[in-house]
């Protein structure tokens, strides 16, 4: 053997397979001539004992004779990998024969040796390129299972991804919507807990793929315009009811001039900051958090600096040397231990890093704990310097009781004399003139009567189902008749897609029983101050019911006709039909990808439909660009989000 030995087993253990008895000997010279004690040769006489010999596995390379008295070398060649032989096989045969050689091959063996041409060094080169190749194809089949569990590990976190974030779709988007609609203090402070709390599972899932992304290298900073004042308001308020839980005291200060605004990545620092706060009310039990906030200079650049002292336990140096690994928390030994998965600070840091700054820790057991975020604030020249008010934080201000004024004349359809008159009474009070309809048919002869008098109905609140003459029917005769009046339906029905079939009779807009009263006003009040204005419509894609309805539910509150689809069988059909002004189109259906779904939509003749993508995973951008999409949108979306995105309803 050559300088190559080395990286081979020693000794290397070979099994031979032979009949002959001279042959065996033969071999065994040869291996002597090579290297004497390089080698540990057995000898399996014929294929039984080669069979038992083969599944203990115990050997470093086979030599195996092709032909094996009565039995066949080539189909115990072949039964070498079912007994649980791992090593390299290589073919010995009486006669050259290129057919041999190719059967020899093709049954597993990695190499094909002609006895009567065979000599040492032949031999030492067959075996030492056998085990090479084997350790080549080792160190492949580990790199190829390595890959395979990273890219299960990504497919598994970008469908955990989706999987998670489309229930928190349901989740924060109807708590959005109750907040903006409720005026009611006690509501407000309940649905703000829930609000709060969800979002809380949010930064938890963002935890766990944000330091995925980080450790791939793909994690994406975006740097805005940020006003400091407002940013760190809404910071305090953020933490402040948590603080308050605990009888704790937290504080803004801000003990000299800053930046009105700064550059940076809102939501990356907004992570770093409420990870900071988040952790030190966590741990204290009694006294007072302050965030200090500074500009030092540091590297003779002026940074902004972030310092969050608390009166907590501390942590020991063991402790701190090891609190920015991930999977490690803070106060690991202590008897409580924390929630959340020992992912904050690891990834806090890095973030800080890459927001141009860094983390550091001061802390003594028993004297609280001091976390100092320092970032760039981006370019300061020419920025303005104010002294902000940040003693309060900028305390929740209360809200405003809502008081619902309508003018003009409302038609309410309904065959149950309570709901009718319930719903009569509430329009009335709000100012409005009310007729009643007991059903369909006559809710038709009403508004088609009132057209040729002096107080037309302006709006028709109309239940879908009623004797006579049903919603449907009545809404349809109405478009028919050419009354192009709102029609608001009424529906206890909560099956998938009755919404969809409500818009498509002719109805403008759609409520489900019970009635939600603010819901109720803000839907007369849109169509009574804009009757002159046709409702630009959109096409919602989402799979998930609870997730399209509460998207579906934002998009209306801000002024949009919605129609929904659940697969891209839906969405081709409702598309070509509606041809809506944009489309909000989930990226994971189950029937095709939102990609090639967006690409077929334009092909139905919607060349400029203002396509928005919407998943639980991060961008494709090639493929984004490609289908057309104009932004991206990552689940739960927000109302201000969608707003963002949005093309203006005035420009369609």
């Amino acid at each position: 053997m050559t300088e190559n030995q080395t990286s081979f087993p020693t000794p290397i253990k070979l099994l031979l397979v032979e009949d002959d008895e001279d042959d065996y000997i033969i071999a065994k010279d040869l291996l002597e001539q090579i290297a004497p004690s390089q080698f540990e040769l057995d000898w399996a006489c014929n294929a039984e004992v080669a069979r038992t010999a083969l599944a203990r596995d115990e050997h470093h390379v086979c030599l195996m004779d092709y032909r094996l008295g009565p039995d066949d070398g080539l189909k115990l060649l072949r039964e070498a990998p079912k007994l649980g032989f791992h090593g390299p096989i290589i073919m010995l045969t009486g006669q050259d024969d290129s057919r041999l050689d190719a059967d020899a091959l093709r049954g597993g063996a990695v190499d094909y040796l002609v006895k009567s041409d065979l000599n040492s060094a032949h031999l030492a080169r067959a075996i030492r390129y056998a085990l090479a190749r084997r350790e080549m194809e080792t160190e492949r089949l580990v790199r190829l299972k390595a890959e395979a569990e990273n890219r299960s590990k990504s497919e598994f976190l970008a469908h955990l991804s989706h999987e998670l974030r489309t229930p928190l779709t349901a989740i924060l988007g109807y708590t959005e919507l109750l907040i903006a609609q409720n005026s009611i203090p006690d509501n407000l402070s309940h649905l703000q807990i829930v609000q709060r709390n969800g979002q809380h599972l949010l930064s938890l899932l963002n935890d766990i793929l944000d330091i995925s992304k980080i450790e791939a290298g793909k994690l994406e900073m975006e740097f805005v315009r940020v006003n400091l004042q407002t940013y760190l308001a809404d910071l305090y308020s953020l933490m402040a009811v948590s603080a308050r839980d605990k009888n704790l005291q937290l504080r803004f200060i801000a003990d000299m001039p800053l930046p009105e605004n700064i550059e940076t990545d809102p939501i990356r620092l907004r992570q770093v900051l409420l990870n900071l706060i988040g952790n030190a009310i966590k741990f204290t039990e009694q006294g007072e958090i302050i965030v200090r906030v500074q500009m030092i200079k540091e590297e003779e650049q002026e940074k902004i600096q972030f310092k969050v002292i608390d009166t907590g336990p501390g942590i020991n140096q063991t402790d701190q040397k090891r609190l920015f690994q991930p999977f490690t928390q803070a106060y690991a030994n202590s008897i409580r231990r924390s929630e959340g998965a020992g992912l904050g600070l690891a990834i806090s840091r890095q973030l800080a890093q890459r927001l141009g700054g860094d983390i550091r820790l001061s802390s003594q057991p028993g004297k609280g704990s001091e976390f100092t975020a320092i970032v760039k604030p981006g370019p300061l020249g020419g920025v303005k310097r104010i002294q902000p008010d940040l003693e309060t934080g900028g305390a929740e201000q209360a809200h405003a009781t809502r008081k619902h004024r309508v003018q003009g004349h409302i038609l309410v359809a309904d065959d149950l004399q309570d709901i009718r008159h319930l719903i009569g009474h509430l329009v009335e009070n709000a100012g409005a003139q009310v007729s009643y309809a007991e059903n369909g048919a006559e809710a038709v002869r009403m508004v088609t009567d009132a057209a040729q008098s002096d107080t037309p109905i302006d709006l028709v609140i109309m239940d879908m189902h009623m004797p006579v003459l049903d919603g449907h029917s009545a809404t349809r005769e109405l478009r028919r008749r050419g009354h192009e009046i709102p029609v608001l339906a009424l529906t206890a029905a909560t099956m998938r897609g009755e919404r969809e079939r409500c818009l498509a009779s002719g109805c403008t807009d759609h409520l489900s029983k019970p009635v939600n009263i603010n819901q109720l006003f803000t839907l007369i009040e849109r169509h009574l101050s804009h009757p002159q204005v046709k409702t630009p419509t959109l096409l919602l894609v989402e799979d998930n019911p609870d997730a399209s309805a509460a998207t579906a539910a934002l998009l209306e509150h801000l002024g949009w006709r919605v129609f929904c689809a659940g697969n891209g069988a839906e969405a081709l059909e409702l598309a070509e039909r509606v041809k809506p002004a944009a489309i909000v189109l989930d990226l994971n259906l189950p029937d095709t990808d939102g990609y090639t779904l967006a690409q077929e939509i334009r092909e139905k003749g919607l060349p400029d439909a203002h396509l928005i993508a919407l998943s639980g995973c991060a961008e494709d951008k090639g493929r984004s660009a490609e289908a057309g999409f104009r932004r991206h949108l990552m689940k739960p979306v927000s109302m201000g989000e969608l707003t963002a995105v949005l093309p203006a309803k005035n420009s369609l």
